[in-house]
């Protein structure tokens, strides 16, 4: 029992189950129905004999004296297992062969009825006529149902006896189908199995037509897709941050050294080394910052408060905060068409920001910044355009990767983390827009942003 409990839980062993036994059903009540309608039609056609026969006895005698006069073991043989048997005042006054101890006809009505005599199963039709001198004739047709019962019984027997034959095959043939059809859910999970945290590299590879199980394993294979970006994009994440922050930490540690060693008799020296260790910590705490935003971002803890504004006025602000900055630097927004969008104003100020920060710091001091804003049916375009230092051609398609630096040695002077284009980036995305930038080595920069406007 408990071997039998352990091979159904297999799916190919209930389905196999479940097929044959409605399939079992379904015949039994096939042949069930056949049985029933072949009685029925069995015993219709008898009835229908009998008739035959008493309609024949009625017209061939009209008196008593017509009785020797007609052959009635003739007429009872015009079908198979027929007796004839004529009463007269509740006795038998002719028959031709078993009476049955069947009850006479009591009544004017006639009664075609199935009973069992002895071991026999017999159909009887009772029935009156009027002679001509007024006499009473009971008529009795009486047919044995015996080999009709025994044809039947045989046929019911042969139909269990297939039926069970049919059963033991559609089990073979149930346990062959659904073992095929779930064959590649096997191959799905042995390949499955061998997809691990440390290789992902591997897919589900299902042959045939497009069909549940191929979209199944386009799916599952979809998932490790982006399982594995995840997993690489979090190891590289790790990786970057570590070497991002042992950097200003060794740097600290050596002016910790330098201090120890002679900044306790040198005011100077313990001055330019505090200075130089502020300086580092500013930088960690930027880039901690940096590191919690993009976490935050990549967790979807990050929810936009999108409201209504005017991207011109956004525009104007930063141009001027940055002016009080960077008064060196020749900075000009070009105000174009009054220009409304729905859209975090908080990220989007981020965002231009960032990109208008990353044009100063690479631009001299006697360059040029040009902001144009631009607004077509459904879109603001925002650019911002410098005469900068510029990109090679090289490293423009990497600059919104995460700590990608162009220069590392230059950006680490200017305070770089290689964060800021890729968060710039993600925040025009995750509003439906894009970034692109064009650069040329000694032609500066342009940076091109693409955001929803259809307010």
């Amino acid at each position: 029992m408990k071997f039998f409990t352990f091979k159904l839980r297999k799916i190919s062993h209930r389905l196999t189950m479940v097929y044959a036994l409605l399939f079992f059903v379904a015949l039994v009540v096939v042949n069930a129905a056949t049985l029933i309608s072949l009685n029925y039609y069995m015993k219709q056609t008898s009835i229908q004999q009998l008739e035959l026969i008493n309609e024949t006895v009625k017209q061939e005698i009209t008196s008593l004296a017509d009785i020797p006069m007609v052959d009635l073991r003739n007429i009872s043989q015009m079908t198979d297992n027929v007796d004839i048997n004529l009463t007269m005042n509740n006795r038998s006054v002719y028959n031709t062969g078993e009476t049955y101890n069947l009850p006479f006809p009591a009544s004017n009505t006639k009664i075609v009825r199935t009973t069992e005599a002895g071991e026999k199963t017999v159909l009887y039709l009772n029935d009156k006529i009027v002679l001509m001198d007024k006499t009473v004739l009971g008529i009795q047709i009486i047919k044995d149902m015996d080999n009709e019962q025994t044809y039947l019984h045989a046929l019911s027997g042969s139909m269990l006896i297939i039926d069970v034959l049919i059963l033991l095959v559609s089990l073979i043939v149930g346990y062959i189908i659904s073992k095929n059809a779930l064959n590649p859910i096997n191959k799905i999970t042995q390949q499955a199995q061998q997809i691990s945290a440390s290789d992902l590299s591997k897919r589900i590879q299902i042959e045939g037509p497009d069909d549940e199980l191929k979209r199944l394993a386009d799916t599952f294979n979809d998932f490790i897709i982006r399982i594995q970006q995840s997993y690489e994009k979090q190891n590289q994440f790790t990786l970057d941050a570590s070497h991002e922050l042992a950097t200003p930490l060794a740097v600290i540690k050596g002016y910790v050294d330098v201090i120890n060693r002679w900044g306790k008799n040198d005011p100077e020296v313990l001055n330019e080394g505090l200075q130089s260790i502020q300086g580092e910590l500013a930088n960690m705490t930027k880039l901690l910052d940096t590191l919690l935003f993009i976490g935050k971002s990549d967790h979807e803890m990050l929810k936009l408060e999108k409201t209504k504004f005017c991207l011109n006025e956004l525009l104007a602000e930063i141009v001027e905060e940055s002016k009080l900055v960077t008064s060196e630097r020749d900075i000009s927004f070009l105000n174009g068409e009054f220009l409304l969008i729905e859209a975090d104003r908080r990220l989007v100020k981020q965002m231009l920001r960032a990109v208008l920060d990353n044009s100063i710091k690479y631009t001299s001091q006697e360059g040029t910044i040009v902001i144009n804003l631009e607004k077509t049916k459904k879109q603001a375009i925002i650019t911002v355009k410098d005469n900068g230092v510029g990109i090679p051609k090289e490293d423009l398609p990497h600059i919104f990767d995460r700590f990608y630096r162009v220069d590392k040695a230059r950006s680490r002077e200017f305070g770089g983390t290689g964060l800021g284009l890729s968060i710039v980036k993600w925040i025009a995305e995750i509003h439906g827009g894009s970034i692109t930038a064009q650069s040329e080595i000694g032609h500066g920069t342009t940076m091109t942003i693409h955001l929803p406007s259809d307010v």
